[in-house]
């Protein structure tokens, strides 16, 4: 049983290599836009991707949101930071 989820874990870890987590402002819902803390510059719609579980609303434009930056120069919008 250890040796299944030592093995599950290392798929898991090398599916996260190259990503990091970040921080950003949520600028609007339609389309989606959110301005990186590190970068004054607003991502694109084309590339953002939002966690299906996120479930934000038109109240956290404007909120700190949580992302991670993927291997294909995307980056998942995992949700509202509270």
């Amino acid at each position: 049983m250890h040796s299944v989820i030592a093995k599950l874990r290392g798929y898991a870890q090398d599916g996260l290599q190259n990503t990091r987590g970040e921080f950003g402002q949520l600028l609007s819902l339609t389309p989606l836009s959110v301005k990186l803390d590190e970068d004054p510059t607003p991502l694109e719609p084309y590339e953002l991707a939002t966690l299906r579980s996120a479930s934000l609303r038109q109240e956290d434009v404007g909120k700190k949101v949580a992302l991670l930056r993927c291997t294909n120069d995307q980056y998942l919008l995992l949700g509202v930071v509270e």
